[in-house]
């Protein structure tokens, strides 16, 4: 088959959505039965395209992509993982200007075929829901950030220290360990230390955003950068923080006044602080504070207040967890990327902290802003203990005891008293001890004491991890 544009591309694209991974390796008459990268294969072969490993794209005006996407238990659609584009070569990269680059050339014109990861369906049934082209070159502001992303990569290796990559150094592109296995090692043009090999790819937290907002039309968030220009001359942290500049210093009520936020006499300290934050950045958020740029770089804006003593009551609350999906979960793949969801999570993911401080008077000031990234070192050492410690318990049998004095339920999960940064509490509206929305299925019946007859023993108040305020508290006190 010949394709001349990417629009004849995406016509042949858009003709394999709803028809069954086995219907298609049937009609293609292909031999990948067993084989993980199944779904990627079948959409190659529907193009004619034998697999390489060639440094144009696949059909010469595109590069064909299959990405799964997961639906979770609120209702919500989010990618599964990252997008993987192409294998990085140091010693050509140490030269290139992002303008001509091999991760441009290559990956400008993507053919994204979404299909569903359900492990309740035989892999045979899966099919691809939904292909869109996406191309690089359209969005201005995704298109600056990319390109520093790439440029922040690129020093590294300029640098002689490609060994020191990882994917939290950026916010859109990344560069994801991709090998044999997670000792594949190449060398690098500026130092004699050999480096890991790596790959450019789209954060899962991008491809999230590409997901909602340009497949299943779901976008809802507003935009920080209003011009792309803006991102020329500045990274977007440093656009971040100037924002945030001329209040450092001011109370509350001083902010409230200058911005014309409206008073309510029933709003409460916390709720002011995040009004304050949304209008200094200038976006309109319906729930809590949330920007398009937050969300496809995985940036997580928390307000953080402390009283006039220096204490911080909130810990920070992570994405909630199914206990079944958890107890299966791989910490590293083999390439020695994270795998599992809170180890991706952690790796991607950078905090801004916006911190308020009261006196003894009740006054409450903005006392500055943080950008923090948990370090490599503690998200594989304490961090991961955490993590296998709650797997550990729950495929052991969670022990829950009803305390009838107080009608609550205690467990014996990880707790703030642990202090091993985080800790394991509650994610639901409600608790609950029977099938329902609040609650999901253990990997093994809870060991339980004095039970009420109505609780079950195969179902728990769904839980998540969260970030312990102690540790917050650390990584602002420069701050305060």
């Amino acid at each position: 088959m010949e394709f001349k544009t990417k629009e004849d591309v995406h016509n042949r694209a858009v003709q394999i959505e709803h028809i069954k991974q086995s219907d298609l390796i049937n009609q293609l008459n292909l031999n990948i039965k067993g084989n993980k990268n199944a779904m990627g294969d079948v959409f190659e072969a529907w193009f004619g395209k034998p697999k390489d490993s060639a440094s144009e794209p696949d059909l010469g005006v595109s590069e064909l992509k299959a990405t799964p996407f997961k639906k979770l238990k609120n209702g919500k659609i989010s990618a599964k993982e990252r997008l993987v584009l192409n294998i990085i070569n140091y010693a050509e990269l140490d030269k290139e200007i992002f303008d001509k680059s091999h991760l441009l050339r290559k990956n400008k014109v993507l053919e994204l075929a979404y299909y569903e990861y359900n492990n309740d369906i035989p892999k045979s049934e899966w099919y691809f829901a939904k292909c869109v082209t996406y191309e690089m070159l359209k969005d201005k502001t995704d298109l600056e950030i990319i390109k520093r992303d790439w440029e922040t990569i690129q020093s590294y290796v300029k640098n002689g220290h490609a060994e020191d990559i990882n994917e939290g150094l950026t916010n859109y592109l990344a560069a994801c360990t991709k090998g044999k296995n997670k000792n594949s090692l190449r060398s690098q043009p500026n130092s004699d230390v050999m480096a890991k090999q790596r790959a450019f790819s789209f954060k899962s937290s991008f491809m999230t955003t590409l997901l909602r907002n340009y497949i299943f039309g779901d976008k809802k968030s507003d935009a920080i950068i209003k011009d792309a220009k803006s991102l020329e001359t500045q990274s977007f942290e440093d656009i971040i923080i100037d924002k945030f500049k001329p209040y450092i210093g001011m109370s509350v009520n001083e902010i409230i006044k200058k911005l014309n936020i409206p008073i309510k006499e029933t709003e409460t300290i916390g709720k002011y602080n995040v009004a304050i934050v949304n209008k200094i950045l200038g976006i309109k958020s319906r729930n809590g504070i949330e920007a398009e740029e937050f969300q496809k770089a995985s940036i997580v804006p928390k307000t953080v207040q402390f009283d006039y003593k220096d204490k911080n009551k909130e810990s920070v609350s992570l994405p909630p967890f199914k206990f079944k999906e958890l107890v299966k979960e791989k910490w590293e793949d083999d390439d020695g990327n994270p795998s599992a969801t809170l180890n991706i999570y952690f790796a991607e993911s950078k905090f801004l902290f916006i911190v308020f401080k009261s006196d003894e008077q009740g006054n409450n000031f903005l006392k500055g802003v943080k950008f923090y990234r948990v370090p490599e070192n503690e998200r594989n050492s304490i961090i991961k203990e955490a993590w296998l410690s709650t797997i550990k318990e729950l495929n052991h049998g969670v022990n829950l005891t009803y305390d009838e004095k107080n009608n609550r339920v205690h467990n014996s999960l990880l707790s703030l008293k642990d202090k091993m940064i985080i800790h394991v509490r509650p994610h639901a509206a409600h608790s609950s001890y029977i099938n329902n929305a609040n609650s999901n299925e253990l990997p093994k019946p809870a060991r339980w004491i004095n039970k009420p007859k109505e609780y079950s023993n195969n179902y728990m108040t769904t839980q998540s991890f969260w970030l312990n305020s102690s540790y917050i508290k650390k990584s602002v006190e420069d701050l305060l």
